[in-house]
């Protein structure tokens, strides 16, 4: 039997596949003993929302979050959103199943990213950040890691190529906001851009899905990218101690605010720039993201999206009513 993908599942279809298990909880029941299992099942295609009213308890103890599961039910719709009502579920053997169903990748040619990343590089005129760069992106088993990691696990970019695509894409948005001030200091902006995520090699694993690691949970990407950078620099004969606190700064601080994980907040023209061409590409690929995955499921309007706090339009723009004006 052919693996049904998330993102072809309609209200009506019954449902015999392998599924990744994102996220499971058992809940009680409000007027009743007993308690309901919530799961976040999802292939490369998409997330579906499931539920399991009967046989919940028994269940649990069978399979655990992160594990490809063989789901039967049916899809129904809960508050105009297909959900999955899960009747059976079990572990999958190994031979069930296709790792390459749940792991999503870009939609653009990693060759020529690298390509535009190493023109990037070209760049760079101030000697010891060259050598800085050249210490990373020089480096085949780096590059080799560099190209296939994710930029998140569920967020952003969160496919194989994705770290890469979001490094192009914020390198591109400061060359551009270069232009408008050229007063900045291009190679600072050209090595923070490039350099920002690299902590996401270690922050993150790659398996049937995409997991943060034990010492990315532990420490985290902007850390572990301080102490990549703090490392490299040590190798680099005389590289002015003040230009490598400006190097670090812009990465310690690029996600600009100490309750969202900056260890420090943006000081510099610099880092100040990092930090919104960051939040720019992210924000936009994640929109994009949750459009992609509504295309053909008939909704004008995404789920609730609580990173945001606000529903995503996922019409074309150019569906006003017959009578409105414009």
């Amino acid at each position: 039997m052919s693996k049904q993908m998330v993102a072809d599942l309609k209200p009506g279809d019954k449902v015999n596949t392998p599924l990744l298990v994102n996220e499971k909880s058992l809940r009680s029941f409000r007027k009743k003993p007993g308690s309901f299992m919530s799961l976040a099942l999802a292939d490369r295609s998409g997330t579906i929302t499931g539920v399991m009213w009967d046989n919940a308890e028994e269940a649990d103890g069978t399979f655990q979050q992160g594990e490809v599961v063989m789901v039967e039910g049916r899809v129904e719709v809960y508050r105009n959103s297909p959900q999955l009502i899960v009747e059976r579920v079990r572990r999958c053997g190994d031979d069930e199943y296709d790792r390459t169903d749940f792991l999503a990748g870009g939609n653009q040619d990693s060759d020529a990213l690298l390509a535009e990343l190493h023109g990037f590089i070209n760049m760079v005129q101030e000697p010891h950040l060259r050598a800085l760069l050249d210490h990373f992106f020089a480096d085949e088993q780096f590059i080799a890691a560099f190209k296939v990691a994710p930029g998140a696990k569920a967020l952003h970019h969160s496919h194989i190529g994705g770290l890469l695509e979001h490094t192009v894409g914020v390198t591109k948005i400061l060359l551009a906001v270069e232009q408008c001030h050229p007063q900045l200091d291009l190679d600072i902006l050209i090595t923070g851009a490039l350099l920002h995520d690299i902590g996401k090699l270690r922050e993150l694993s790659v398996d049937i899905g995409i997991d943060y690691t034990d010492t990315g949970r532990l420490v985290g990407h902007i850390v572990h990218g301080d102490r990549m950078v703090t490392a490299a620099i040590a190798q680099i004969d005389g590289f002015p101690q003040q230009l490598a606190d400006l190097v670090c700064h812009i990465l310690l601080s690029h996600h600009g605010q100490r309750e969202y994980g900056a260890p420090i907040e943006p000081m510099t023209a610099e880092a100040c720039a990092l930090h919104y061409a960051d939040n720019l590409d992210a924000h936009v690929q994640y929109f994009q993201q949750v459009i992609d995955q509504g295309a053909g499921s008939g909704n004008r309007w995404s789920e609730y999206q609580k990173l945001f706090d606000r529903y995503i339009y996922l019409g074309t723009g150019n569906e006003l009513p017959p009578d409105a004006q414009v």
